[in-house]
């Protein structure tokens, strides 16, 4: 079969492809536009003529401030560390500050009609104190208090815009942790507890045990709800509770008779949502070495409520086991809790001796 080559994408969907950008500094230049407008039209500031020449010069430079910073001196140099390099930087935009104003005024004058208040403003400012300014010491701190007198807007607004470009970064950063984090539970679950699970099955098949047939289909619900229904960032409680007893089914197959496991949920789910897969290491790593302890006793409660979700748990053994809290996905869990619901979840954790019990409540 001979593949069609690929088209390329519309123009309109490259043009669409980053637009918020764009648009956020056009509405910044508009928005300083009028600012630098209404600036230069005070009362103790009036222009006889227009004053759009002197606008467009402002404007001009506040458009390259802007982009340098964020783009060049903040993200490059500042937030990396390179002192020196950020301040050669801001050196460099003072220097240049000068020499824009100084070449756009000497145009100005030279080639448009300019009225006399704003021509002897230009020759004043710009042009003839550029050649002394320049060298000297105070000539620049002139000018950097110049610069920001008249471009503080833009500073400001460009550490805001870098501070949420930042944060987004970091919120994207999260996502990604998520997302990797739930990729390592699943990989959790299959291996040893796989194992466990096909190993009863191939024995109740063996002794034609009649449990065979529900033990396949607790398997299926279990790797289907894995696989396929835990990739959004919220899911229905209702599936996450039926997760809980299918895996619990399975557990019960290869725990010797003396392990006694109980489970009940108090409530109904309805339209309550939680993130995937985040009650499950709390309650996987509750049967850690519980098979060659010999006799236990291990009991899961779920309360749910409106807006609320609890899970107690608790077990006890006649053998020492591994220590819970210490164990690497309980700790990956509580982690998950505290980004996920941050002030809004509780979990206690008490170990003593061969009896554990653990607490967990969520604000949905």
């Amino acid at each position: 079969m001979t593949e069609l080559p690929a088209h390329p994408a519309p123009r309109w969907q490259l043009l669409r492809a980053r637009p918020a950008p764009a648009l956020l500094q056009v509405l910044l230049w508009a928005l300083l536009g009028g600012f630098y407008f209404a600036w230069n039209n005070r009362p103790n500031f009036h222009f006889t003529g227009p004053v759009w020449p002197l606008v467009l010069l402002q404007m001009g430079f506040a458009v390259l401030l802007f982009n340098s910073l964020v783009y060049l001196v903040i993200p490059r140099w500042l937030v990396r560390g390179h002192g020196w390099r950020a301040l050669a930087g801001g050196g460099g935009l003072l220097c240049l500050y000068r020499a824009w104003n100084y070449a756009g005024a000497s145009l100005a004058v030279a080639y448009l009609p300019l009225s006399p208040d704003l021509r002897l403003l230009f020759h004043r400012f710009y042009i003839d104190p550029f050649w002394q300014s320049v060298p000297s010491a105070a000539g620049m701190l002139f000018a950097l208090v110049e610069l920001l007198a008249q471009m503080l807007f833009p500073l400001v607004v460009s550490f805001v815009a870098y501070a949420l470009v930042v944060d987004r970064r970091r919120l994207a950063l999260e996502r990604d942790h998520f997302r990797l984090e739930l990729s390592c539970l699943k990989a959790q679950i299959n291996p040893q507890f796989l194992f466990n699970a096909l190993h009863s099955l191939h024995g109740l098949t063996r002794t034609r045990d009649p449990r065979a047939g529900d033990a396949v289909l607790h398997l299926a619900d279990l790797m289907r709800y894995t696989l396929y229904e835990t990739d959004a960032e919220r899911v229905p409680l209702a599936g996450e509770l039926e997760f809980m007893a299918d895996y619990l089914a399975l557990e019960r197959l290869h725990l010797p008779d003396a392990v006694v496991v109980a489970h009940e949920v108090i409530g109904t789910a309805t339209t309550q949502q939680l993130a995937p897969l985040l009650l499950h290491p709390f309650l996987e790593r509750l049967f850690a070495g519980l098979a060659a302890a010999g006799a236990g006793h291990v009991r899961s409660t779920v309360r749910v409520a409106p807006g609320e979700v609890a899970l107690a748990l608790a077990r006890t053994a006649a053998a020492p086991l591994p220590a819970y809290r210490a164990d690497a996905a309980v700790g990956a869990a509580l982690r998950r809790l505290q980004l996920q619901y941050p002030g809004r979840h509780a979990a206690q954790i008490t170990e003593d001796g061969g009896r554990l019990e653990v607490h967990i409540s969520i604000q949905l």
